[in-house]
């Protein structure tokens, strides 16, 4: 999947908003809604028939979640649903005690879904998690906000929006010390059908009512932060400067109890004016970036791929994955080809081979450019079929 490809897609997902829009002022500001007018872009992401997806998916039971503000009795329990049908009535029980279910990892369901996702990652070289939630009439969710940010696309039924309009903590991902029951406070009622979308900002306070029965998607991601960008910085710098690799802190223990902790700031004042110096250093930032985004997209969600991959010959016909992209980064030697699942290490003069096969979406092995012999051209192709990037 290309960048353009990938633009592309998600200009039509977010219409009438640009994804420029979306991503120089929408994640900068507050909550937002985008009215669908029943796209179909947007309410087939799970195809024409999305509950009957998510009744097929019973494998996924266990990791099933629920929440509601107005229970009638307890959850009943997730365990032990061998079949469809057995699913159907278990979630028509949470329903019938008001709770909204919670779908997660819903990308393998549907390929449309999956293709969003990660045309989504390909902009934000960010992991990007997908989930459903499905309410009956009446139900009501407690005040509480989400670590990470929120794409919402509603499928079928209508459902109310509370939305504080207190501006987001952006709060970070970790668990703090807990605090009481959020309080929604000045808010804002969105009604939203099928087709809408809403944005919401990490850390948005809100809550939710279903005046009928609603299946919503939920597509989570948080863009890179300024804490990120830092931190792929120092990280940076720790591969290149012995110095930010030694030990400080053997007595830990002993120091946060107050034996000694003083002595650790010398050192980190020190690492500190290092990062500060090589911030400012030509092509250092550029680069901490690059291998940002490298190890960044090897960790994404795993490329599909085949145990036993067809044979490659010269007039082999290959294209890229549905789903596949790469962020390429090279030192002097080595071209690090990293993908969604991992990296390849490639020796740097297929660079020309490697650049010809990133940005021709379909190819005979045979016209792969460059100055190599026709058993590298196999064997590179072979290599990106073998990890799922390339497809025959």
């Amino acid at each position: 999947m290309l960048l353009e490809e990938s633009c592309r897609l998600l200009d039509r997902f977010l219409f009438p908003l640009t994804l420029a829009d979306f991503l120089d002022d929408a994640l900068k500001g507050g909550f937002r809604k985008i009215s669908g007018n029943g796209l179909a872009p947007r309410i087939e992401l799970l195809g024409p028939d999305p509950v009957s997806v998510l009744l097929k998916a019973f494998h996924l039971a266990p990791a099933l979640t629920f929440h509601s503000a107005n229970p009638l009795g307890s959850p009943p329990s997730l365990l032990s649903i061998p079949d469809e049908d057995t699913f159907r009535r278990r979630i028509e029980q949470f329903h019938s005690r008001n709770y909204s279910v919670r779908f997660p990892e819903l990308r393998p369901l549907s390929p449309a879904l999956d293709a969003l996702a990660r045309a989504l990652e390909t902009v934000l070289h960010q992991p990007v998690t997908t989930s459903a939630f499905w309410s009956r009439g009446g139900m009501k969710a407690p005040v509480h906000c989400d670590d990470h940010d929120l794409i919402v696309v509603q499928l079928r039924g209508a459902k109310r929006w509370y939305l504080s309009n207190q501006p987001s903590e952006l709060n970070n991902p970790w668990k703090s010390i807990a605090v009481s029951a959020a309080v929604l406070g000045a808010h804002e009622i969105l009604d939203v059908v099928p087709g809408d979308l809403l944005y919401l900002p990490r850390g948005t306070l809100h809550s939710v009512e279903s005046a009928t029965e609603s299946l919503h998607l939920s597509i989570g991601f948080t863009p890179l932060t300024l804490r990120d960008a830092m931190i792929a910085a120092l990280d940076h710098l720790s591969d290149l400067d012995r110095n930010l690799r030694m030990t400080v802190g053997g007595r830990l223990a002993f120091q946060l109890r107050g034996d000694g902790l003083d002595t650790l700031l010398p050192s980190i004042v020190d690492g500190l004016t290092r990062l500060s110096a090589a911030c400012k250093s030509p092509g250092f930032f550029a680069a901490a970036m690059q291998r940002r985004s490298a190890r960044t997209v090897a960790l994404l969600r795993p490329l599909p791929r085949t145990d036993s991959p067809p044979r490659v010959m010269l007039d082999t016909v290959m294209r890229h994955g549905d789903t596949s992209f790469c962020y390429l980064t090279a030192s002097a030697e080595t071209i690090d080809f990293s993908y969604p699942g991992g990296h390849e290490y490639i020796h740097l003069g297929a660079a020309e081979s490697i650049l010809y096969i990133v940005n021709t979406p379909r190819f005979r092995v045979r016209d792969i450019a460059g100055e190599i012999d026709d058993a590298v051209r196999i064997s590179l192709a072979s290599r990106l079929l073998a990890i799922g990037f390339l497809q025959q």
